[in-house]
């Protein structure tokens, strides 16, 4: 038993330790960018540095609460939100790809829409979610994975009025003859798509009896079912 006390705690012990491999990738990326956009592109824009910085600091936050709670989340969340970070602020923002390319907004809002509502699944899960009615599970995660869209543009717009910006296109819709809010409405929509794509891969996982999901977060969410909760549990969990 000795033996196997101390292979577990070396096991956790690695566990807390790649929690903190998503703050590197994101703080390797970051300087990566600087350089490239310093050097290479010849800018030197104080709020595109404040947005590289900043963000490369968001995956920190999981491990710190981690380490607060004693709970180990999912190596895979912190994972896709480093990617997700990369993606929208080190190649979005500091290397133009929202302007290169004009579907490159849409991507990270349908992505953004993805991770929320994987995030809020597991969370859920682990707050006992599993003894809600399957429906207002799934209505939970979809509200607030849009409340969390909606939080963003609000964001966005306190940007733009601050730093006097347009993050939220205005401009350029006005120009292309849209609406003013048409760039707001198409990322809370494209969310939603997001949303979909996430309540597929669920039902896709369902018929391989959830091995993608056990596999990623299995050792967070699926813990042992008591005879009180089965019912439930294997009316969500499955």
């Amino acid at each position: 038993m000795k033996q196997a006390d101390k292979k577990a705690a070396v096991c956790m012990d690695n566990e807390k330790n790649l929690q903190w491999l998503p703050l590197l990738i994101t703080l390797c990326c970051a300087a990566v960018t600087l350089l490239i956009y310093i050097f290479c592109v010849g800018q030197n824009d104080y709020v595109v540095f404040l947005q590289v910085i900043s963000a490369a600091l968001i995956p920190a936050i999981l491990p710190i609460v981690s380490y607060a709670t004693k709970e180990i989340f999912p190596l895979v969340l912190n994972l896709l939100f480093s990617i997700h970070i990369v993606l929208a602020v080190d190649l979005g923002c500091a290397m133009s790809f929202y302007d290169r390319f004009y579907w490159w907004d849409m991507l990270m809002h349908g992505c953004f829409g993805l991770i929320a509502s994987m995030s809020f699944y597991i969370l859920l899960l682990k707050w006992n979610g599993r003894n809600l009615k399957r429906f207002g599970f799934f209505v939970l995660i979809f509200l607030s994975t849009m409340g969390c869209a909606a939080i963003w543009e609000i964001f966005e717009f306190t940007c733009d009025q601050i730093l006097n910006i347009d993050a939220q296109r205005v401009m350029e819709s006005i120009a292309m003859g849209h609406t003013p809010v048409y760039d707001t409405m198409m990322d809370i929509i494209v969310a939603i798509a997001g949303i979909a794509i996430f309540y597929i891969s669920l039902l896709i996982d369902s018929f391989c009896k959830n091995k993608l999901g056990k596999s990623l977060y299995g050792r967070f969410v699926y813990i042992p079912v008591t005879a009180k909760n089965k019912a439930a549990s294997q009316e969500v969990a499955q």
